[in-house]
């Protein structure tokens, strides 16, 4: 758990949005919260940048990197085989080929923009976003314990924003930046877009301007994989009797929604392995808030 602030270019009340939000955060009874502008002089944040409000909770942080090499050793661990190649096609087309061959009872796809192909979904696209990596380590500037974070408004763009986020390697994640439909992982610490993120993020923080970038990995980009209605977490459709799910168009929120997400998928296993028909995800919506000890089988 760390702590996690969020500051306002105005009190949180004059924002309907904000002010709900921050209302609905208290009522859940998350640890740490504190609300106060002192919080600004705390954490070094410039008040020329425009932050005049602010609070703080306590939230979970992972370390991304070493969270998925977890997850590849537990799921090796429970049995698991690993094949690498690539599916250039409808899984629709290939789904009785693909049991066969792996002697699977279900085929579940988590494989994000590629459900454009795989799921034959028109409406997935990318989100690119970039991070730099600096040294945290408090020889250059103040060490950062906190993730740092001012609304969109304040940068003046919803694509365009601030957060700053520690990783327990002693290394600061700067950013952050959302360019829709940008498919092309050819961004640099010199693109136009990150040169401005920095300089964003150094006004916000100015101890900043000292920080120096990881020598070893200093930038880290990649293309969230968003879909144009919702998530999708549903059985295929297309074909009666398919035993195929899918999960995909998580966005930016992948690590957020994934346990409930692979919840969700496990309950369509079952239903598809017990031969009861595919339903659309909005006729999901009920069961998915029963216990599942209560839902009934269909």
């Amino acid at each position: 758990m760390m702590p996690s602030d969020f500051f306002f270019p105005h009190t949180v009340e004059n924002d309907p949005a904000q002010h709900s939000k921050m209302t609905e955060i208290m009522a859940s009874g998350v640890k740490g919260f504190y609300r106060g502008s002192d919080i600004i002089d705390e954490r070094r944040i410039d008040p020329a940048y425009g932050a005049v409000d602010a609070y703080e909770l306590m939230a979970p942080i992972i370390d991304t990197d070493k969270a998925m090499h977890w997850l590849m050793d537990l799921v090796e661990s429970k049995g698991a085989h690993f094949v690498t190649e690539t599916i250039t096609r409808d899984l629709v087309d290939l789904e009785d080929s693909l049991l066969a061959r792996f002697d699977a009872d279900v085929i579940v796809n988590c494989t994000g923009l590629q459900g454009e192909v795989l799921a034959g979904d028109d409406t997935v696209y990318p989100i690119r976003g970039g991070l730099i990596r600096v040294i945290n380590d408090g020889t250059d500037f103040p060490k950062v314990d906190a993730a740092l974070t001012i609304t969109a408004d304040a940068a003046g763009s919803a694509n365009e924003i601030v957060f700053l986020v520690p990783r327990n390697d002693n290394i600061l994640l700067i950013g952050g930046i959302a360019e829709p439909h940008e498919w092309e992982l050819n961004l640099t610490l010199e693109s136009p877009i990150i040169r401005r993120m920095r300089e964003r993020c150094e006004r916000f923080l100015p101890g900043l301007k000292d920080a120096r970038v990881d020598p070893d990995y200093p930038f880290a980009q990649g293309l969230r994989p968003f879909r144009g209605k919702n998530v999708r977490v549903e059985r295929e459709l297309r074909r009666t009797g398919s035993r195929i799910v899918h999960s995909y168009g998580q966005g930016g929120a992948g690590w957020s929604l994934s346990f409930g997400c692979a919840q969700d998928v496990a309950m369509l296993v079952e239903e598809a392995l017990s031969g009861a028909p595919a339903r659309p995800m909005a006729e999901m919506t009920n069961d998915w808030k029963i216990p599942k000890r209560e839902r009934r089988r269909w």
